[in-house]
């Protein structure tokens, strides 16, 4: 009898540890679940927020790039006009002295970084997809401070074009924006050479800006296909 009892309290006891052990596996499966889901609720916010900047900066370097690539064909036949005629030569109403105006512009891209710099503060390993990863740090660690650089270095070409000139330089103002622009009015021999190779210098810079805009832009394409794909698709 007292056998029995025995065997009934210990089947008690070890069905009562089991659905202790019960309760505390499914408790933490819940927990793991809602911290699971926080964690995917707070990426894909982020991720919105991404794509938002992204999209916005995207439509900012098209305008930027097609600009550009005026000012370089404009200032392209700046030089090649210079090369052709003596200094005595120069007319400059007779070339157009808008024509010139492009020779002062320099474009700069404002890009979105906010939505980065939140992700980056909480951790980039909230977001799941390596491919992703790899194209967010790539565009905002790499290939933006590198636009940066080029950005400072045609800025420089063109105030070094603009004090080499200051004796041969006057300032209109432009027929389409209210600003105005530095542009040639007279050539010595040397000053025109002078003008010449400092432009030649400044287009190399804006070349070379304009091929990193150009890849941007590609990289920020592929990067709004894969977010799209992988969060947005379904919605």
């Amino acid at each position: 009898m007292e056998k029995n009892k025995t065997g009934q309290y210990l089947k008690y006891a070890i069905g009562e540890i089991v659905l202790v052990v019960i309760g505390i596996l499914i408790a933490l499966s819940i927990n793991n679940w809602s911290k699971s889901n926080q964690l995917s609720n707070q990426e894909y916010k982020l991720v919105l927020e991404l794509k938002n900047d992204l999209t916005e900066t995207q439509n900012e370097l098209i305008e930027d790039i097609n600009t550009l690539s005026q000012i370089i064909q404009k200032s392209d036949s700046i030089i090649t006009y210079l090369n052709k005629i003596e200094p005595e030569e120069f007319d400059l109403n007779l070339y157009g002295a808008n024509q010139f105006t492009w020779a002062s512009f320099n474009v700069k891209l404002y890009p979105r970084t906010i939505a980065y710099e939140n992700l980056k503060s909480l951790e980039i390993q909230l977001v799941a997809n390596d491919s992703i990863r790899f194209y967010i740090t790539d565009i905002f660690d790499r290939k933006l401070p590198r636009i940066v650089n080029w950005e400072a270095n045609a800025i420089d070409s063109q105030t070094n074009l603009n004090n080499a000139l200051e004796q041969n330089l006057t300032t209109i103002k432009s027929d389409n924006y209210e600003y105005y622009s530095l542009i040639p009015f007279t050539f010595t021999k040397d000053s025109k050479k002078l003008f010449v190779n400092r432009l030649a210098i400044l287009q190399n810079d804006r070349i070379s800006l304009n091929s990193l805009y150009t890849d941007l832009l590609d990289q920020i394409n592929a990067l709004l296909k894969l977010l799209e794909n992988e969060y947005f698709q379904s919605n």
